[in-house]
């Protein structure tokens, strides 16, 4: 039992404690499904975020939507999942260290338009993702791995 209390305690304090939320701000209301789709980023971004940010977004909404047993989508030009930020908060890694998670979070909100051939704007959503704790103080990318997770499910439910 103590080997067990030890493992679980272990575990939580290893891992950042992360947080996501899906906001739809506008439903789909087509019948449109796709089996192609492309990521893009929205030149016009909201709030600044960096370069090395930037791509692990760009990757991992492909990864998200591309890869894996059963891809949601294989690559062309049916869907556009054009990504944006509106929030963008790093937080402070050593922060959410030092203080268990009090201080220093990190909260990334990405707007996600999803766009049908003809350039019709079918829906727009808001994937969330924050971090608060974890021994090494987590990752921001755990926020980001977050808000894509919720924005591929709404793609998957919505346009598969």
């Amino acid at each position: 039992m103590k080997r067990f209390a030890f493992a679980a305690l272990a575990a939580l304090t290893l891992s950042a404690c992360a947080n996501s939320a899906l906001t739809v701000e506008t439903p789909n209301r087509s019948d449109y499904r796709a089996s192609t789709a492309r990521v893009e980023r929205d030149p016009e971004m909201i709030v600044a975020v960096d370069t090395e940010n930037l791509t692990y977004t760009q990757r991992q909404l492909e990864d998200a939507l591309f890869s894996g047993d059963a891809p949601l989508f294989q690559r062309g030009e049916g869907l556009t999942v054009r990504y944006r930020y509106v929030g963008f908060d790093e937080g402070s890694r050593v922060g959410r260290y030092l203080t268990a998670g009090l201080t220093g979070g990190s909260q990334v909100t990405l707007e996600v338009d999803f766009i049908g051939p003809d350039g019709d704007v079918l829906s727009t959503v808001r994937g969330e993702g924050s971090v608060r704790a974890g021994l090494f103080g987590g990752s921001n990318k755990s926020g980001i791995d977050k808000a894509v997770k919720k924005v591929a499910e709404y793609a998957a439910t919505q346009y598969r």
